[in-house]
């Protein structure tokens, strides 16, 4: 059961990569360089063979100007159109110590979910 949800996970984040990176008319080559990856490694993810690390997760919200969460929307259980809604409001008050704090967090959760 758990190798059926990391490769359905796998599926939806590679579906999503695929797209944004083909929206942006971009060659898997340069996403490469851009997400200090092998095109290699890009092309295993987009197909949903591979789940892309936390750095590279990371790097690919970083360039999209998206967020982790919108790339594993697809596989949440929540939302994420209504998380990004509800806390959007909170997180632009907050400190750049505890934004800082905050998106340390959320690396690490994320982490610990694609190595579970």
């Amino acid at each position: 059961m758990e190798k059926e949800k990391k490769h359905e996970i796998a599926k939806n984040v590679g579906k999503r990569i695929l797209s944004l990176r083909k929206s942006q008319n971009l060659s898997r080559e340069k996403f490469a360089e851009i997400c200090e990856v092998s095109s290699q490694n890009i092309y295993y993810m987009e197909k949903g063979e591979f789940l892309p690390g936390c750095i590279t997760l990371i790097n690919i919200s970083n360039h999209f100007a998206t967020t982790p969460s919108e790339l594993l929307m697809d596989s949440l259980d929540i939302n994420a159109d209504i998380l990004n809604e509800s806390t959007k409001k909170e997180f632009a008050q907050l400190s750049t110590s505890q934004k800082k704090y905050i998106q340390e967090l959320v690396k690490t959760a994320i982490h610990l979910f694609l190595s579970s």
